[in-house]
């Protein structure tokens, strides 16, 4: 009888660390496995061909202007309604979540699709609501359009319905007519190379880009 007891008490020792040896498992792997990127990493970085902006100053942004700092970029335009402001005001939550050394080390940067309305001074004032390391830029759009199709930034154009004309900051009879635009909403993070380092699909998920910037920018 007590053979049989302590064959009973073994077999059920047995079954406990079977039943509990995959749970251990997968406790210990998800504390201790390095946590996945939210973005998607382009391996190796791509250098970008088109890059050639004017930013709110009237200074050229270009590869070589870009070098030394982490970049965030955003296309969409001043006069966007919702997307836009929500999405820059996130990023500007990830700015003063990251730890204080790495600030200076990453910009974001809005790119205007809109560059018939968004001129240099406009873009400041609008960035400016954002914070002093927000960058406004963009270019003609015959020389936009190339860095667009090159990054995959989908946009369109559409006339607003009441067909109304409105001078946005422009001189007295140059009115302009009145429109709005879609764009893709995809962030894009330059390595201090300003080539392609990584692409966010999803801006809303701001925590996760804040995880991924501390993680690239700190040299995990």
């Amino acid at each position: 009888m007590r053979v049989f007891k302590v064959m009973q008490m073994r077999w059920r020792r047995s079954c406990a660390r079977e039943v509990y040896r995959p749970l251990l498992a997968a406790l210990l792997l998800a504390l201790f496995a390095p946590l996945a990127s939210a973005g998607t990493v382009l391996n190796p970085p791509r250098p970008i061909e088109h890059l050639k902006l004017i930013d709110q100053h009237g200074a050229p942004v270009t590869a070589d202007s870009l070098a030394g700092r982490w970049t965030v970029l955003f296309f969409g335009f001043t006069h966007c309604p919702d997307v836009c402001p929500t999405t820059l005001a996130r990023l500007a939550g990830v700015q003063r979540r990251l730890p204080e050394h790495l600030r200076p080390k990453v910009r974001f940067m809005l790119v205007s699709v809109d560059p018939m309305r968004d001129t240099p001074q406009r873009l400041a004032e609008y960035v400016g609501q954002f914070g002093q390391d927000f960058v406004g830029a963009t270019a003609p759009l015959g020389e936009l359009a190339p860095l667009l199709k090159e990054l995959g930034v989908s946009y369109a154009y559409t006339a607003q319905d009441d067909g109304q004309h409105a001078n946005h900051g422009g001189h007295a009879g140059h009115a302009m007519p009145a429109y709005t635009i879609t764009h893709s909403e995809t962030l894009y993070v330059l390595d201090t190379q300003a080539r392609l380092y990584a692409v966010f699909t999803d801006p809303k998920d701001d925590y996760a880009l804040q995880r991924d910037l501390t993680a690239w920018v700190g040299g995990r």
